[in-house]
C-alpha cells in the first residue's frame, strides 16, 4: 500500500454523489492534490492541515487514515491513533483494515513506553458527552491517556438516559467503549375528562315535588351525605342555640356580664404643704452654712497674722458676701415656713370621694351593668 491512499481518496470524493461543478467538491479535491505534494516534499504539517481543510468540506473515511499517516510521521502518537481508530469505525470493511490494525499496534506500543494507553468512547447520538471522574468531559468521539486501571465513563445527552459503566484499561492495548443511548420515554398527555353540555345536564326537580329522602354516595375515600333543608321552626318551636354556643358555652361569657371597675386613685393630700416645709428647712440649712463661712473668715481677718493687702481683701469679701448669702437662706426659710402654714390651712382634710373609694379597694369591687 502506498503512504498515502490518495487514488482511494479521489475515487471516495468523486462518488460522493456531487456534481461535478460542485465548487465544494472541486475546493476538496485542491485540498487533497495540495496536501498530497506537501507530504511527498516531507512537509507533514502543511499536509496535516490541508487534509483537515478536505476533511471539514467533503468528510469521507478514507481522509482520517491520511490524517494519522501525518500524524505519525510528526510523532505524535495519541493523535495518529485516534485518526486510524477513526478510519476503521467508519469503514469497518476496508481492505487495508490489516496494515491499518499495524499502524494502531505501533502506535500502541509508543503510548505504553510513557506508562499511558488511550481510552477512546464513541456513542450515538453524536451530541453526547463522555465524562471520566477526575479527568473531564469531551465530547464523543472522545480520547483520554491515562495510566492502567479501573476508570468510570459516564456518557449523556439531552432527552436520553445516561449510561454509566466502569472501563479496565492496560498497559498493553488500548481499549474503545461503544454505547449507545435509549431516548427517555415522554408519557403521552391524557385528553380532558369531557364537560357535560347544557342539553345532558339533568332537569331541576320541579316546585312541589318533595325533597328525597338522605342518602349517601361515595366518592373514593370520601363519603358525602345528602340531606333534605330543615323545615322552618314553628312557633311552639323552642329555638335553638346560636351556633357553636353548645360547644362553647363553658368558654364564651353570658350576654350583659357586669364589668369590674378598679377603684380610683385616691385624691393628693397636703403635697404642698410638705413642699413648702421642705423649702423652709433647705433655706434654714442654707443660712447656716453661709452663716458658718462668714464667721470663720471674720475670725481669720481678726486673729493679727500679717497678711498681704489682696489676702485681706479676699476674706473680707469672703465674709461679706457669706453673710449676704445667709441672711438670703433664712429670708427664704421664713417666707418658705409662712406658705407651709398658708398650705397646711388651706389644703384641709383628704375629699369624701377619695374617702369613700378607699373602702372599696379592700372590699367588693365596684361593677357597672349594661
Amino acid at each position: 500500500m502506498q503512504a498515502l491512499a490518495t487514488v482511494a481518496l479521489m475515487a471516495s470524493l468523486m462518488g460522493a454523489g456531487a456534481p461535478s461543478g460542485d465548487p465544494v467538491l472541486a475546493e476538496a479535491k485542491a485540498h487533497v492534490e495540495a496536501a498530497r505534494k506537501a507530504f511527498g516534499a516531507r512537509k507533514f504539517n502543511v499536509a496535516l492541515q490541508e487534509f483537515q481543510a478536505a476533511q471539514r468540506l467533503k468528510p469521507a473515511p478514507v481522509l482520517w487514515y491520511n490524517i494519522g499517516k501525518c500524524y505519525e510521521k510528526l510523532n505524535e502518537a495519541p493523535s495518529a491513533l485516534r485518526a486510524f481508530r477513526s478510519y476503521l469505525n467508519e469503514a469497518p470493511n476496508a481492505s487495508d483494515r490489516g496494515e491499518v490494525e499495524k499502524a494502531i499496534g505501533r502506535m500502541e506500543d509508543k503510548l505504553r513506553a510513557k506508562g499511558v494507553q488511550q481510552l477512546m468512547v464513541i456513542a450515538r447520538p453524536a451530541s453526547a458527552t463522555a465524562t471520566i471522574t477526575g479527568k473531564g468531559s469531551l465530547p464523543v468521539p472522545a480520547t483520554w491517556e491515562l495510566r492502567p486501571g479501573t476508570y468510570t465513563v459516564t456518557v449523556s445527552a439531552s432527552g436520553h438516559q445516561t449510561s454509566s459503566q466502569p472501563v479496565t484499561l492496560t498497559a498493553k492495548k488500548s481499549v474503545q467503549v461503544e454505547v449507545e443511548l435509549t431516548p427517555t420515554s415522554v408519557p403521552e398527555a391524557k385528553p380532558p375528562p369531557p364537560v357535560a353540555s347544557s342539553d345532558e345536564r339533568p332537569p331541576p326537580p320541579p316546585p312541589d315535588s318533595k325533597p328525597p329522602p338522605p342518602n349517601e354516595t361515595t366518592q373514593g375515600t370520601v363519603t358525602v351525605a345528602v340531606r333534605p333543608k330543615a323545615p322552618a321552626p314553628s312557633a311552639d318551636t323552642p329555638l335553638a342555640p346560636p351556633r357553636g354556643q353548645s360547644e362553647l358555652g363553658s368558654v364564651l361569657a353570658p350576654p350583659r356580664q357586669p364589668l369590674t371597675l378598679t377603684p380610683p386613685p385616691p385624691a393628693p393630700g397636703k403635697t404642698w404643704t410638705w413642699v413648702a416645709g421642705g423649702l423652709s428647712l433647705a433655706g434654714v440649712g442654707a443660712g447656716v452654712g453661709f452663716g458658718l463661712t462668714a464667721s470663720s473668715a471674720s475670725a481669720e481677718l481678726r486673729n493679727g497674722s500679717l497678711r498681704t493687702e489682696a489676702e485681706a481683701t479676699s476674706l473680707y469679701s469672703r465674709a461679706k458676701s457669706s453673710s449676704l448669702y445667709a441672711n438670703i437662706g433664712y429670708g427664704a426659710a421664713a417666707a418658705a415656713g409662712v406658705a407651709a402654714v398658708v398650705l397646711f390651712l388651706v389644703e384641709g382634710p383628704p375629699s369624701s370621694a377619695s374617702a369613700s373609694a378607699a373602702p372599696a379597694a379592700s372590699g367588693a369591687p365596684v361593677v357597672l351593668s349594661f
